[in-house]
């Protein structure tokens, strides 16, 4: 049986990854066929709070569960997704929302913003994917990678402007204050990456304006809220700790160069590139870490204590 497995993205990028990977495993061992698009779809399985309201899963078997089940015993969880899954309708729109929503079917123009916490191959991976599938349906597309080696392809005061969505895919807490009074919808690298198109229609269906928090409460009240959870701010403190760790480490590799205990010879070459390396990038990992934890929970304020 084809079946298409949809996660809550809002039951946290950790819990859902593990829900999808041991949802994917028992599917296999129960003889069911993933797919990615609905259209292909026999049964649809959400493990999450609620159905997506997508027209493509009207006249389908849908079974909406709990994701902490899933992730406890998944076989059963499919077992009962198989017996119970029931025909699914979707919510009818409105006539005031169908106006609002026919702009939707000509080209957009989206600005987005990948980031994880290495700062290397799914944001690099999930910006392609976007632009590849905006462009597939006619759309203009910018898409800024906060990757290791900071901001590339940045998206200007006047795009943002012109924008008619605002797409974030990211991993970790970055700085999104220039797009202020923008429609914005935010998911992970790894769905915009898999399920690009799916994030997209899902993207224009429920972009929310954003307003950048005016003081430290009102973040960790959002965060919150949005379910972030300790794992994302953990992950804000390792990309932002990362260059420490790579510099100090190439520092004493370089070190080692001149002989193992080259170092120990004050004045040289080798004592110095280990003070660099050992003495003071490393130095600063903790420091670091702990700074962006809290710049994670609390914005900016959170700088200031740490």
């Amino acid at each position: 049986m084809k079946t298409l497995l949809i996660i809550d993205s809002s039951q946290g990028q950790a819990r859902g990854h593990l829900a999808q990977r041991m949802l994917s495993a028992a599917a296999a061992k129960a003889g069911l066929q993933l797919v990615d698009a609905p259209a292909e779809a026999e049964l649809v399985v959400v493990a999450g709070a609620a159905v997506p309201a997508d027209e493509a899963l009207s006249g389908k078997a849908v079974y909406l569960g709990d994701v902490e089940h899933a992730v406890r015993d998944a076989d059963a969880f499919l077992a009962q997704a198989k017996r119970d899954a029931a025909p699914y309708q979707a919510p009818a729109v409105a006539p005031a929302a169908a106006t609002a929503a026919t702009p939707a079917a000509g080209p957009k123009r989206i600005v987005a913003v990948t980031a994880c916490p290495t700062g290397v191959a799914h944001t690099f991976m999930a910006a392609e994917a976007i632009e590849s599938e905006a462009k597939k349906r006619g759309w203009w597309v910018k898409v800024e990678t906060r990757g290791s080696v900071g901001a590339g392809n940045a998206i200007t005061p006047e795009e943002v402007a012109e924008a008619d969505l605002v797409l974030v895919a990211a991993d970790i807490e970055v700085d999104l204050d220039k797009f202020a009074g923008k429609p914005m919808y935010r998911t992970t690298t790894g769905l915009a990456l898999k399920k690009t198109a799916q994030e997209l229609d899902k993207a224009l269906a429920e972009a929310e304006v954003f307003q950048p928090s005016k003081s430290g409460a009102a973040p960790a009240a959002a965060k919150k809220k949005e379910n972030n959870g300790p794992y994302r701010h953990l992950l804000t403190g390792v990309s932002y700790m990362l260059p420490m760790v790579v510099a100090g480490g190439l520092c004493i590799a370089l070190s080692f160069m001149f002989g193992i205990k080259a170092f120990e010879e004050k004045g040289t070459l080798a004592a110095a590139l280990m003070q660099i390396g050992g003495g003071s990038a490393l130095a600063l990992m903790v420091p670091v870490l702990a700074g962006y934890i809290a710049f994670s929970i609390a914005d900016r304020p959170g700088l200031t204590p740490a």
